[in-house]
């Protein structure tokens, strides 16, 4: 009997632990991490143009969760998630201007401004300035 009680208790806990894994929300509340001047450190321009991107489709990905500009503001989570995300790109971008200049504004290799751009462009015609 014994063997059968511990085989159903973890049966349980696995079922009960899956079940909270795959039903929370946490990943989607999840806010992202404030970074400063100090804290962004890129060691090329190739950093500078990935993260860049990132940022910026993470800031696409979260609007678009949303019908409207409106429906957004409404959701306070969802504003300030990419309130920060948007912190992150004006740190983001000031910090690799101010290491690598102009050289940021010409595609060359990794670097690919017109990708930026583009994101850029379909967040405005979204009602978000970045």
């Amino acid at each position: 009997m014994n063997i059968i009680n511990s085989k159903n208790y973890i049966t349980s806990f696995i079922l009960i632990t899956f079940l909270n894994v795959t039903c929370s929300d946490s990943i989607e509340t999840k806010l992202p991490i404030l970074i400063s001047e100090k804290t962004y450190n890129p060691e090329t321009i190739c950093d500078c143009n990935d993260d860049g991107i990132n940022i910026l489709n993470d800031i696409l990905v979260k609007r678009k969760q949303f019908e409207t500009l409106e429906l957004l503001r409404e959701n306070q989570k969802a504003s300030e998630h990419i309130d920060l995300l948007k912190k992150n790109w004006k740190t983001m971008q000031y910090k690799c201007l101010k290491l690598f200049g102009p050289a940021l504004m010409r595609s060359e290799g990794c670097n690919q401004p017109q990708e930026i751009q583009s994101a850029k462009d379909q967040l405005f015609k979204l009602g978000v300035r970045t």
